[in-house]
């Protein structure tokens, strides 16, 4: 009896243990699943706000989502249709039926998928390449364009050939509100902002 009851100490410290590790590991689970929730009840707020219904907003969300896990860069959702990426060189803004965002920061350059300054837009703001696959462009789909960059500033648009291939440029400030009658329609992979 000495020695099963010497084996029941050690094996109950064990399990006290193990109790308690989980119970720190759900209540950490919770905390995150809290945070979640605000954020989501934030969004939808922002969402109802603008007009969109509840139905409306979650599909907006479910939208927004798929976009994030479509972007190859370090981001985070900051607004009902806003994925900034964490660098804070690059903001991706989801369309939402209904309300035109044609807007473009002074000192960034603004893209498109639809023309007119409509559809999803994703905007830069620092001098460098920007692969527009990486913030879920993809396809080739710029159509549309606003370069609200200081003034004489070039934005370089290229295509992948196999290679970085130029296709045109773009001097501040400059819009095209669409490329549909161009060669360039729906083909631009890399932008060189300045």
């Amino acid at each position: 009896m000495k020695f099963r009851s010497r084996m029941t100490k050690p094996v109950s410290a064990v399990l006290c243990a193990m109790a308690l590790a989980v119970g720190a590991g759900s209540t950490a689970a919770a905390a995150t699943d809290r945070t979640a929730q605000s954020a989501e009840s934030k969004y939808a707020a922002q969402a109802k706000a603008v007009g969109l219904s509840n139905r409306q907003a979650a599909q907006l969300q479910d939208r927004v989502d798929a976009k994030l896990a479509d972007i190859k860069v370090p981001a985070e959702q900051v607004g009902y249709n806003e994925i900034r990426a964490k660098d804070g060189s690059a903001i991706v803004t989801v369309s939402v039926p209904g309300v035109a965002d044609t807007s473009c920061s002074y000192l960034w350059l603004c893209l498109w998928t639809g023309p007119n300054w409509t559809d999803s837009k994703v905007s830069f703001t620092e001098c460098r390449d920007y692969d527009l696959n990486n913030y879920s462009f993809n396809n080739d789909t710029l159509t549309s364009y606003k370069n609200n960059q200081t003034t004489g500033t070039v934005a370089r648009f290229y295509n992948w050939e196999g290679r970085k291939v130029y296709k045109f440029g773009s001097t501040a400030y400059h819009t095209e509100d669409s490329l549909a009658n161009t060669p360039w329609d729906n083909m631009i992979d890399i932008v060189d902002v300045c």
